[in-house]
């Protein structure tokens, strides 16, 4: 079943502003999270590109995607 005009483009303002998100997020923030969920790579892979640990590659992702989600809530948490 084909979605609906207006599904679509909900869909695509709902991807925008995840994208506009990502893109106020630090460096380090935007490299965790584009390497695990973007690119989808293990936490042993994303250890690799920036040489983490992998604990630092699982703690950092926790704490972008919690920064992430504030973002996308209309709040500020970059601490």
């Amino acid at each position: 079943m084909p979605e609906e005009p207006e599904d679509l483009v909900l869909a695509d303002e709902r991807k925008g502003a995840l994208w506009a998100a990502l893109w106020r997020l630090s460096d380090k923030d935007r490299q965790v999270l584009g390497c695990r969920y973007v690119l989808d790579l293990s936490e042993e892979e994303t250890a690799l590109v920036p040489a983490w640990p992998k604990g630092t590659v699982k703690s950092r992702a926790a704490r972008a995607l919690k920064r992430l989600r504030a973002q996308l809530e209309g709040g500020d948490d970059r601490g």
